[in-house]
């Protein structure tokens, strides 16, 4: 198996992954402990604090706005409604008054907090009845003001060391802030009174310079004002207009008759005008020549027409005739001149009308422009009866003013001090503590550079994962007469437990792996000492051996030969004596007294210059024992320490490489595998020693994480 792309591998993933959810879930599972211890330090230690901190006490009074009273009398705003945002500002204006150095001030010297140590920290020396402006500092400190949203509502509170002084002080702020804005809307109405007072006189002048200039330019321009109808102008359009119309109607009247007059003439006579025959005079004149006539046929009927009388008669006929004539012609010539006369008077008429239209259109333009200067005199008017009236109410407020505000609730002496806020103290103090806490585990979290879990055999180290090897406690190696037990007894004393268990699932590995082969030498090694790979090895070596493999143990480490510690018995003859060709291979090996498992130990550590497993012998030796044998475990030094592991394990079939959990720095396992895979060794995979069954290092990719599911199969 090449190692050399799965380390790139894993470099790649450790470096471009991101912390997960679940990877601070598993970060707080391993360092639950420490968090718990810190958040628990820092909790006790606020709580501590809170009962060395000097107790305040904060005594709060409560004021309400009238929002229908104004401070000052506006022109232009007095009978409008007030808006959210003008009544906000203006409950935001009063909050900021009582927080006023002017008030303070006034509250200070009421109460003669200048002599006060909790206020005159500094011991500033006071003259006379000046305060100090460092005291007004901290009364200011001290003083809370807070609108409630949605109301009028302003809450004053003041903190002290003293339950009855933060009372006080509160209901003093109070007092003062109402005798303030008393005061204030007073001042100013006082000057807004005197304003008007000045602003009435000025528009008083105007409003008699306006109604002068009116009549001046009325008298100038002609215009004379005459009844409710309009001017005399007016008036006499209207009555002349009636006249005209008249005169109008007369003359042609009169011309109609004279041109029916002289079309009657002009058809049949003067004796057909019907004017000439509804006359009196020719009526006569017409009954007197019908009896003349009359009289005449009697007188030519009895002389005959040469008759002196007959002559008479004809001659008063003659006459009668002449007369109707005249009569007549004195008639037509009577319409003629009465056509002329109704004509002149129409046109004299008309004449005056057309005067008087012109001298009308004439005023109407100057009575516009004087219609306009009385609509300026009526505004300037009605400004001037508006500043009187508000000049007025002025007057009346400055001796009616009352405060703005109303006290709903007076501040009363607190039972209980504000500060420090206990419950609220400890709740910061859990949550600091919770916060160094989980800083601190991440800080170590990511500082820690061992291998703790199979994530980190797998994406950090770049081998496959086989198992997880539980950590055996004192007890569980305190057998059943009550003396210590090694691990590698363990496994024969309790062939049901879960260290017993890991260490078949490293068999079943080694089965699987190998197929139908047989005969393999599997190196055990490590990077560094003390990670437990000896234990594992002998343990694993039992569990083969209890399984019916025929499997032997060589202890290949020369420099501590670590199985006569763990194998009881001795033998005088071992691994060196055999590939020095001293002894033959048959009368070294021995039989493990816990198990069928034979052994080939080290009769001593050697520290000897020779290379004693790079040479013939050695492959020799393993070519005969993976013959007699299905498995050869060799116990190899750490690869890191001896260079005699990299030799072992390049002669034998795979490396299973054994990593101590929260042990092996991660680098010292990397520079091990780079090392293997230089040599080209095929690494079985990685097996964590060590593991305690309470370690949080376990992850959800290991078996060993769901232990508690399937436990009752396990006999510990």
């Amino acid at each position: 198996m090449n190692r050399a792309t799965p380390k790139l591998i894993a470099d790649s993933r450790d470096t471009t992954s991101e912390l997960s959810l679940g990877q601070l879930i598993e970060i707080f599972r391993r360092r639950w402990r420490l968090v718990a211890l810190i958040t628990t330090v820092v909790l006790v230690a606020v709580i501590a604090v809170t009962f060395l901190l000097t107790p305040r006490y904060e005594a709060t009074a409560q004021i309400k706005l009238d929002p229908l009273q104004r401070q000052a009398i506006d022109l232009d705003k007095a009978s409008q409604p007030s808006s959210p945002q003008s009544d906000q500002a203006r409950i935001d204006s009063e909050v900021q008054v009582l927080q006023s150095r002017n008030i303070a001030h006034a509250v200070a010297d009421q109460l003669g907090l200048a002599h006060d140590p909790e206020f005159n920290k500094k011991d500033v020396p006071v003259q006379g009845k000046q305060v100090p402006e460092a005291v007004v500092d901290e009364i200011l400190n001290s003083l809370t003001v807070k609108a409630e949203t949605g109301t009028y509502i302003i809450d004053i509170g003041f903190s002290s060391k003293e339950a009855n002084k933060a009372a006080a002080i509160a209901n003093a702020f109070v007092d003062n802030y109402q005798q303030d804005s008393v005061n204030r809307r007073t001042q100013m109405a006082a000057r807004q009174t005197e304003t008007l007072d000045k602003r009435l006189q000025t528009l008083g002048g105007e409003v008699q310079a306006q109604e002068a200039e009116i009549a001046r330019y009325r008298a100038a321009s002609g215009i004379v004002q005459g009844t409710s109808q309009g001017t005399i102008t007016d008036q006499q359009i209207s009555s002349l207009s009636g006249q005209v119309s008249s005169a109008e109607a007369q003359a042609a009247a009169a011309r109609a008759s004279l041109a029916a007059a002289q079309r009657q003439i002009a058809g049949g006579g003067l004796d057909a005008v019907s004017s000439v025959l509804n006359s009196g005079v020719v009526a006569d004149l017409r009954r007197q020549r019908a009896e003349v006539s009359r009289e005449a046929a009697e007188v030519n009927a009895r002389y005959g027409p040469k008759h002196p009388e007959s002559l008479k008669v004809a001659q008063q006929l003659g006459n009668i005739d002449a007369a109707l004539h005249d009569e007549s012609r004195r008639i037509v010539s009577g319409l003629e001149s009465q056509a002329h006369a109704a004509d002149a008077s129409a046109a004299s008429l008309r004449a005056e009308l057309n005067r008087l239209r012109a001298q009308q259109a004439a005023n109407t333009r100057a009575g516009v422009i004087a219609d306009g200067l009385e609509r300026q005199s009526k505004a300037t008017q009605n400004i001037y009866d508006q500043v009187a009236q508000t000049a007025q109410q002025s007057n009346q407020a400055q001796q009616n003013f009352e405060s703005l505000a109303t006290v709903i609730e007076r501040a009363v002496a607190p039972l209980k001090p504000a500060f420090p806020n206990r419950p609220l103290f400890a709740a910061l103090g859990l949550m600091l503590g919770l916060i160094m806490g989980v800083s601190l585990a991440l800080l170590l979290e990511f500082l820690t550079n061992t291998v703790r879990s199979a994530d980190d055999v797998e994406l950090r180290l770049g081998v496959p994962f086989i198992v997880s090897i539980p950590r055996l406690t004192p007890r569980q190696l305190r057998g059943e007469a009550r003396e210590e037990i090694t691990p590698a007894d363990f496994v024969t004393a309790k062939p049901m437990s879960s260290y017993a268990e890991a260490l078949r699932t490293i068999r079943s590995t080694l089965v699987l792996s190998s197929g139908d082969t047989t005969g393999r030498a599997i190196a055990i090694s490590s990077a560094l000492p003390g990670e437990g790979k000896t234990t594992t090895a002998l343990a694993l070596g039992r569990i083969m051996a209890a399984s019916g493999d025929r499997a032997i143990f060589v202890d290949c480490d020369l420099r501590r030969g670590g199985i006569s510690a763990l194998v009881a018995g001795s033998s005088t003859h071992g691994l060196i004596e055999v590939l020095g060709g001293k002894v033959p291979l048959e009368q070294a090996i021995v039989k493990d007294s816990a198990s069928n498992l034979a052994l080939l130990p080290l009769t001593a550590p050697s520290f000897t210059p020779v290379d004693l497993f790079s040479g013939r012998a050695m492959k020799d030796l393993l070519a005969e024992l993976c013959r007699k044998y299905e498995y050869v475990l060799l116990d190899t030094p750490p690869v890191l320490a001896v260079a005699d592991a990299r030799i072992i394990a390049s002669l034998s079939s795979a490396v299973l490489f054994v990593v101590r959990a929260e042990y092996t720095p991660r680098r010292a396992a990397l520079a091990a595998l780079d090392i293997l895979a230089q040599d080209g060794t095929p690494i079985l995979g990685g097996a964590l020693s060590m593991v305690s069954s309470k370690s949080a290092a376990v992850t959800p990719n290991d078996p060993a994480y769901y232990y508690r599911k399937y436990r009752s199969y396990h006999t510990e």
